[in-house]
């Protein structure tokens, strides 16, 4: 009864007139309604729904100093009439040192931070990669430097010269071409991490070959020696796959006597990238694939050759790599052609074993030291000795 009387009472105030007052104060409560909004309900719907903007520690960033370079070790053997002494080996490698630092470039933004170092010893070099032999002729009219083959120079050193001097300022001027063309190769842009994907391709397992590898005993041999070398610049994941059916590659071999071959043109158009599945597991970091494919048993022998050299009995291109078929993908990777052992037969199991992988490891350690710029003949860790033992060391 009480409720129903004030419902009629308010249905009957609504129907009387509205007098000044009554709208000034219903005007009073729509500003008071709006300013409520402006002052609390925008700033309350701001705050909650903006995005969370930690502020950056400035002082931490202008203060941090970058990864020291990689140092890439370059070997002067100093072959003169008069044996060189230790000490003076020592003086002129601490003057070359000097040279070199005063005549360096500083590293622009994303550029591989690589820096050569050189090293002088008496007497000639052996025979291993990254060894300069430097031979002294002494009493010459004029001092100059005539560069040789075989990673070797020949140094004149006029009577009024100083050898060290001499010596110091060729050393440090072969030093600063190593570096440019170090630091200028590279195809890759930096980046503090890198996933390298080997991945095993078997075209047609069903009309060919069943092919498997021994990829953890190689890569732990081969190329985990180069993966630490290069730590203190960027370090790389690697990780390794096995694809079967991964289908015919998009342009066709062409057929010589007894084997198919690819030509140079044909090389860019090699990767099937809609058919083979090489995603990688890290989908931040930039990634490099390296593929050991394996053609379809009709198709083998599979060699990288021009038509002119098919014709002549298949020599290899003088573009593919030394005494095998592979080439570079630039921003890529690379790719191997596993050619199988004569009298493999459909069905056949091919195991490629630890010492078989040696010699694709050594093709893949190259392409990856090409994409990063670094030079295959500069050793980056000693060379083991022992013929029993060797090991990635000599891919390195």
């Amino acid at each position: 009864m009480a409720l129903g009387a004030r419902l009629r009472a308010l249905l009957a105030r609504s129907s009387e007139p509205r007098t000044v007052i009554s709208m000034h104060g219903e005007r009073q409560v729509a500003v008071l309604s709006i300013a409520l909004f402006l002052l609390i309900g925008l700033p309350l719907w701001w705050t909650t729904t903006r995005v969370y903007r930690a502020a950056l520690p400035a002082d931490a960033i202008h203060a941090f100093t970058p990864a020291d370079p990689l140092r890439l070790p370059l070997v002067f053997h100093v072959d003169a009439d008069a044996p060189l002494s230790a000490a003076d080996a020592l003086a002129v490698e601490q003057s070359a040192q000097i040279l070199i630092e005063t005549q360096r470039a500083p590293f622009a933004d994303g550029e591989w931070r690589v820096r050569c170092e050189a090293a002088v010893r008496p007497g000639a070099a052996p025979d291993a990669p990254g060894h300069y032999t430097l031979r002294i002729l002494t009493g010459t009219a004029s001092s100059g430097v005539r560069v040789g083959a075989d990673r070797s120079a020949a140094i004149s050193v006029a009577q009024a010269a100083s050898p060290r001097a001499v010596l110091a300022e060729a050393i440090a001027e072969i030093v600063a071409g190593e570096e440019r063309r170090v630091r200028g190769q590279g195809a890759l842009k930096y980046a503090p991490e890198y996933a390298v994907t080997l991945t095993l391709l078997n075209e047609d397992p069903v009309e060919g070959a069943v092919v498997d590898w021994d990829i953890e005993q190689a890569l732990a041999a081969y190329m985990q020696p180069l993966v630490r070398a290069v730590q203190p610049l960027t370090k790389l994941a690697l990780s390794s796959q096995v694809l079967y059916h991964g289908g015919p590659p998009p342009v066709t071999p062409l057929k010589a006597d007894n084997l198919t071959y690819l030509t140079p043109d044909m090389l860019p158009h090699f990767v099937n990238s809609p058919s083979w599945n090489l995603a990688s597991v890290d989908p931040i970091s930039p990634m490099l694939n390296f593929v050991l494919f394996v053609p379809t048993l009709a198709a083998q022998p599979m060699r990288i050759m021009d038509e002119d050299q098919a014709a002549r009995g298949g020599r290899k291109s003088a573009g593919s790599l030394p005494g095998s078929d592979a080439f570079l993908v630039s921003q890529w990777g690379g790719v191997a052609i596993a050619n199988l052992p004569k009298g493999t037969r459909p069905g056949d199991r091919v195991v490629l074993s630890q010492d078989a992988m040696q010699r694709y490891m050594g093709l893949f350690i190259t392409q990856l030291r090409q994409h990063l710029g670094v030079r295959s003949d500069i050793p980056l860790a000693p060379r083991r000795k022992s013929q029993a033992a060797k090991s990635a060391i000599d891919w390195v």
